[in-house]
């Protein structure tokens, strides 16, 4: 788990300290807005897993790398995305046997 301390005026004045715990590194869905920006999501410590068409990625990314990304303009939407390892390694295992038709 990664705890990140948020900064704001508003909790300055009143002595306040918020912060926020998540995890170390997980997996994401990114909607870009107009074409995928590599670089944006190398320099927050991401790589790429999926590519969906659409504009869409799926990314693993550190915690810290997430909030960075949150408001940037070339981002439509970001959220994690929790992944079932049992049924992932089923349809793997499936798709290793599929033969082409």
């Amino acid at each position: 788990m990664n705890e990140i301390e948020i900064k704001s005026p508003i909790a300055s004045a009143m002595g306040a300290k918020i912060s926020v715990t998540g995890p170390g590194r997980g997996l994401y869905l990114i909607i870009w807005r107009n074409t995928l920006q590599e670089s944006l999501l190398k320099t927050a410590g991401g790589e790429i897993v999926l590519r969906f068409n659409g504009g869409k990625t799926l990314a693993a990314l550190p915690f810290t790398g997430y909030l960075a990304l949150r408001s940037s303009f070339h981002i439509s939407h970001i959220g994690p995305v929790n992944v079932d390892v049992k049924r992932l390694a089923r349809i793997s295992e499936l798709l290793s046997r599929a033969r082409p038709p």
